[in-house]
């Protein structure tokens, strides 16, 4: 079995997900793009918008500044930074997943029983990582020219975004190398990233007295890329240049360990257990409670920025009369204020859904190791415990950024009602996956990413006028919605909730009466 082989056998193990996180990222950014042409449609809204977003603090720290006056640089403004942490989440999954989760499950040893060399594993890891990154490129691009912007920043766009899924793959091959935990090697590659997000953050706030900070990290390099600015195209020999000082890193350290071992060596624990890890829940807890932690500190971060920040963004949408549609709809005299709710909505709805579903799928993990399972515990008790964080997180995230969103504008009661009354449907989407994970064993994790990428375009369809209000009902988010469409009451809420402990159960009762995966 040399590379070649094993890079075919990625792309067959991924062959659902890889095109589902790239076709999502491309979605984002032709939704992206139709809604700044929509918003901004003189150039003097766009150059209004440009000098209002160059005196916000915190939309310089978490975008960055426009690089130039059209639409393509606004929409790049935008949605540029956010495309580079979701290629390089999902590039960091994928690497560690195919590296370090196969060593730890033990099909590294059993590939490494055939005629391939200890580097074909993490050959073929970045040679697919790195290959899907460029395909995103591309469709970006494509994406670009087909709605009209400039070829060339188009591909500065679809560059940049690929060169967040580059740095991620490259930071995961190496902190693969120094950990012997999957877990632990994901959780250490983004927080790389994110810290050197957030320090080109502070470059861009500090200005120009600052801007040298900003070429410390790679970050920094591939968000001056100026699409539709005037182009920079020097700064992607930069970002391949770490690359490949990354992946040479990453083959010199994997020459010097053992099989199954991190550089690092692991913390010692306790010598005596905690009462609490005699059961299930207690084991899930010290399981879920740093990402449950990171992602209610995130939910607080992001709904700080938007109260902080977001005002100025939505005044200046409010103002280019192109949300008198969207305000009449939902009953707003305020243009600005219902723009506002639109993105406090789609923030919520992506990001709490996507912590829902990837912890209902840890089960999937827990159920391939077999360990826990052999113990005296049932399987309802033993799946209960982890879904109790599928169902209680999402509330702490939910609370915490509204919570969050009212300190900045100053109205705790609305930010709280605006983030809080999508619960149900994240429960619904959470209720999908443990639906499908008891169901359809290996398929399951298929079904749920399926799920909430048909939810999010059904959601795109409907805003656009491509789909009728009686096809968007189907969506669980419908009913929850910020707009009149829904204007969702106790009993919308609760029914929503029975769905949701309906579809848990029958995930349940599937697992109960299913053969375990292995």
């Amino acid at each position: 079995m040399n590379t070649t082989a094993l890079i075919r056998l990625i792309l067959r193990r991924d062959r659902v997900w890889q095109p589902l996180w790239i076709l999502s990222v491309v979605l984002f950014v032709a939704t992206t793009v139709t809604t700044i042409r929509q918003l901004l449609p003189t150039r003097d809204a766009v150059l209004h918008y440009v000098e209002e977003i160059a005196r916000n603090p915190v939309i310089l720290l978490l975008q960055g500044p426009a690089y130039g006056d059209s639409v393509g640089a606004a929409a790049a403004q935008q949605r540029a930074a956010a495309t580079t942490i979701f290629a390089a989440l999902a590039s960091i999954v994928l690497l560690v997943k195919h590296t370090r989760s196969d060593e730890e499950q033990g099909r590294r040893e059993l590939v490494g029983s055939a005629a391939v060399g200890r580097r074909a594993p993490l050959t073929a890891a970045l040679t697919v990582v790195l290959g899907a990154n460029l395909v995103l490129a591309a469709l970006i691009a494509v994406v670009g020219v087909s709605a009209g912007l400039p070829p060339a920043g188009s591909l500065a766009w679809g560059l940049t975004a690929a060169s967040g899924g580059w740095v991620g793959a490259a930071l995961a091959a190496v902190a693969v190398q120094l950990t012997q935990s999957a877990r632990v090697a994901g959780a250490a590659a983004f927080t790389v990233f994110f810290a050197a997000y957030l320090l080109r953050g502070v470059s861009d706030l500090g200005g120009p007295g600052m801007e040298w900070l900003g070429w410390l990290v790679p970050n920094g390099w591939f968000l001056r890329a100026r699409a539709f600015g005037g182009e920079q195209w020097w700064v992607f020999a930069l970002v391949a240049a770490f690359v490949a000082a990354m992946a040479w890193a990453a083959f010199a350290l994997s020459a010097r360990r053992d099989l199954g071992a991190g550089l690092l060596p692991p913390r010692l624990g306790p010598a005596r257990a905690p009462a609490g890890l005699r059961g299930p829940l207690g084991l899930a807890w010290r399981t879920h409670r740093g990402a449950a932690l990171a992602w209610i500190a995130g939910a607080a971060f992001i709904g700080a920025g938007l109260g902080l920040g977001g005002q100025t963004a939505v005044e200046t949408f409010g103002q280019s009369g192109a949300l008198d549609y969207w305000a009449g709809r939902t009953g707003e005299d305020d243009p600005a204020r219902i723009f506002f709710k639109l993105v406090v909505y789609e923030l919520a709805v992506f990001s709490v859904s996507l912590y829902a579903i990837m912890t209902v799928l840890r089960l999937r993990g827990d159920e391939a190791t077999e360990l826990f399972l052999s113990g005296p515990v049932s399987r309802t008790r033993w799946a209960a415990a982890h879904l109790l964080f599928a169902v209680t997180v999402p509330v702490a995230m939910l609370v915490i950024a509204g919570l969050a969103l009212g300190l900045g504008t100053g109205d705790f009661p609305g930010g709280l009602a605006l983030t809080t009354v999508i619960l149900p449907g994240i429960w619904v989407m959470a209720g999908i996956a443990v639906a499908a994970f008891g169901l359809f064993r290996r398929a399951g994790a298929v079904v749920g990413w399926t799920a909430l990428v048909l939810t999010i375009a059904l959601e795109v369809a409907w805003e656009v006028g491509l789909v009728n209000d009686s096809l968007f009902m189907i969506s669980p988010f419908a009913h929850v919605h910020y707009s009149t469409l829904a204007s969702p009451g106790p009993g919308t809420l609760a029914g929503l909730t029975v769905v949701a402990a309906g579809l848990a159960a029958v995930g349940l009762y599937g697992l109960r009466r299913r053969d375990l995966t292995l």
